[in-house]
């Protein structure tokens, strides 16, 4: 007896933008449109198979018809996330798409690769991949004066380990570079380190890593570990460089000594770990926990500059105020 096919639903699909396809280029993914008669379900209708150039015409068809969102199968979501990596810098440098479409293609494109990254830490292919997307994500914020603050607008604000790696990595950044100090190949070198900057949390049992609640002795220990177990394993990988894993291994270390995991003090704390440790402790205090809300921006940066000024290095907190400016009482 022959069996009958499931029809798809729309849990099945991923939406893409169609600003994502660029022209002439050849998708390894199906792309589906959304349709729906009246008094009918909507459905999902193959618009263009896989291994076929995207084109003009296909483009201006989809535009005039008023479709600029378009799906994938969800099984495909690994392949689009190649196919976006890849175009990334053709999307951020096309005057043609917005600054909120530019940094919503540069934010997701972050989001995925640290998700893989995070789900099989000991991959030298994603770490390759990771360098390949900062090198565009610091173009992007050197080179456009409103990417920075479009990409703020962009952040998810539910903490989950890979949204604040990428949430960091977009506040190093751009403090680093409003310092004005460093070479653009400096910048990219602290970009990957930001962005590898928790890669230890993904060698974590996620029992602990997502425990509701506080974490024992026992935990705590384990969790302090991540900076260090991080930099070991990138180091064995041997495509990251030692002023990357600076921030890697010292982005929880203090200025008064309480830090870990080395528990070091003053000028042994690098330049590079302090800018990591303010970005870091923001984007916590900014990103709501399932144990307490999260703050305002103002909130946390006064809390920031009162309660944590012998840790922090006042002089980069004072440039990173600056940076946020009067934007942080309305974030």
């Amino acid at each position: 007896m022959a069996t009958r096919k499931m029809e798809k639903t729309a849990a099945d699909f991923r939406e893409i933008p169609l600003h994502s396809l660029r022209i002439n280029s050849v998708t390894n993914f199906d792309i589906y449109i959304k349709v729906a008669a009246r008094n009918q379900e909507e459905r999902f209708v193959l618009y263009r198979e896989r291994n076929i150039p995207f084109s003009e015409s296909a483009r201006k068809n989809l535009t005039d018809c008023g479709t600029d969102i378009l799906y994938i199968d969800a099984s495909d979501e690994k392949e689009y996330q190649l196919y976006l990596e890849n175009n990334l810098e053709a999307i951020i440098k096309d005057d043609e798409v917005s600054h909120a479409e530019k940094s919503n293609a540069a934010y997701q494109c972050a989001i995925g690769l640290v998700e893989q990254l995070l789900e099989n830490p000991r991959s030298g292919e994603h770490v390759k991949r990771s360098k390949l997307f900062i090198s565009n994500l610091v173009d992007y914020l050197l080179s456009d004066s409103h990417a920075f603050f479009s990409l703020m607008t962009s952040m998810s604000f539910n903490y989950l380990t890979y949204t604040h790696s990428v949430n960091v990595a977009v506040f190093g950044i751009a403090l680093a570079h409003k310092l004005g100090q460093f070479t653009q190949h400096s910048i990219n070198t602290i970009g990957s380190g930001l962005i590898l900057h928790d890669v230890g949390k993904g060698l974590i049992d996620p029992r602990i890593l997502d425990k509701n609640g506080p974490l024992n002795d026992d935990e705590w220990a384990v969790m302090k570990r991540h900076p260090a177990d991080g930099a070991n394993l990138l180091r064995s990988l041997g495509n990251v460089s030692e002023q990357a894993l600076i921030i890697v291994e010292g982005h929880h270390e203090k200025l008064d000594g309480s830090g870990y995991p080395r528990g070091i003090r003053g000028v042994d704390v690098h330049q590079y770990a302090r800018i990591a440790a303010i970005a870091d402790i923001f984007d916590a205090l900014t990103t709501r926990r399932p144990y307490r809300p999260a703050l305002r921006s103002f909130e946390a940066l006064e809390l920031m500059k009162k309660e944590m000024s012998e840790q922090l290095d006042r002089d980069l907190l004072r440039e990173f105020i600056l940076l946020l400016g009067d934007r942080a009482a309305r974030i």
